[in-house]
């Protein structure tokens, strides 16, 4: 991704936020991933003139599933701009998106606070998020383990917020900034999942409609 393409990804996504809808209509799966080639679908017209013929069901779940695809394009963009961070060079390989530092690997994964996390949730309980988005990851073709980054999307205030979250640019590019300088740094407490490591990076809206971003 150019500058270029990322100043007008990046707007585009964030007017799209507002239309797309928040359910996905069923959980992501390869059957209705097989219906049509999303990745093919360069804008969102695009996309909606490839499942105009869909159910709605399967025509909220592409629309939403496009949208995450292309929040994780600049999410990723906005990491491999950094110095240090090198993107995968194989845009097929689904085992590692980022390098830090020519050394350590992580799939990206842009995520929210579960439902059974919600109501108390402390971000003391990073360990078990982790091993809940491990545990219960999609059975699709991703369904594999490695080290993870989690983007976790989580507002304090509204539920629904998390999903304008995920378009907050300049609060991720300094996330993003800061935890490079840390894992440069060796300052990470990176958390154990099996033979892998992960990390959540929190994008946060308090109940005072104050954004900011959280490393543990």
């Amino acid at each position: 991704m150019t500058h270029n393409e990322y100043i007008k990804l990046s707007k585009d996504l964030q007017i799209l936020a507002k239309k797309i809808p928040l359910n996905w209509g069923k959980i992501q799966n390869d059957h209705t991933d097989k219906k049509i080639n999303m990745f093919n679908c360069a804008t969102l017209e695009s996309l909606e003139n490839e499942v105009e013929q869909l159910s709605l069901d399967d025509q909220n779940y592409f629309k939403k599933r496009w949208f995450l695809w292309q929040c994780a394009q600049v999410d990723e963009y906005l990491f491999y701009k950094e110095e240090n961070v090198e993107k995968n060079p194989n845009h097929k390989d689904q085992s590692w998106d980022i390098k830090f530092n020519d050394s350590i690997q992580f799939d990206v994964k842009g995520t929210v606070v579960p439902k059974s996390f919600r109501s108390l949730f402390d971000f003391s309980e990073e360990k078990e998020l982790i091993d809940f988005y491990y545990k219960n990851q999609s059975k699709g073709v991703r369904h594999n383990i490695q080290n993870r980054l989690f983007i976790v999307h989580h507002s304090f205030n509204e539920t629904e917020r998390s999903m304008f979250l995920r378009c907050y640019w300049e609060l991720k590019k300094n996330a993003y900034r800061e935890f490079n300088k840390l894992i440069t740094n060796s300052k990470l407490n990176l958390i154990k999942y099996n033979s892998v490591v992960a990390k959540c990076i929190f994008i946060i809206e308090s109940k005072e409609n104050d954004f900011y971003f959280k490393i543990i």
